[in-house]
């Protein structure tokens, strides 16, 4: 799965906004939350491991748009794979269970 996350560039091309600091005044005054300028600059400047949802609803509520606006997940094409269906003829004679049954008179 590839994930693309351009927050740094759709702050700067649809809002004007800069810094980490421009982007936390936003965010405070939008929604009242504050968030470190630490985090900030981490959004800012890699694509997050982990980001919790409340989070990105304060970045959404904050700027007025939808997470696909800064995130685009896009998932990977499924390999397909070259198995051929078992059945009792290409199963091995190790598991095909070719062993017969004991003989219950032989244990008298």
């Amino acid at each position: 799965m590839s994930i693309k996350w351009n927050l740094k560039k759709y702050l700067s091309k649809n809002h004007g906004i800069y810094t980490a600091t421009e982007f936390k005044k936003v965010i405070t005054k939008q929604t009242g939350v504050v968030i470190s300028l630490q985090n900030l600059c981490n959004l800012l400047n890699s694509t997050p491991k982990m980001i919790r949802f409340k989070t990105i609803e304060i970045i959404c509520t904050a700027l007025n748009c939808t997470m696909d606006a800064f995130c685009q997940i896009i998932p990977e094409e499924k390999k397909k794979k070259d198995t051929e269906k078992l059945s009792y003829k290409n199963t091995p004679l190790s598991k095909r269970g070719v062993h017969q049954f004991p003989n219950p008179s032989d244990y008298r």
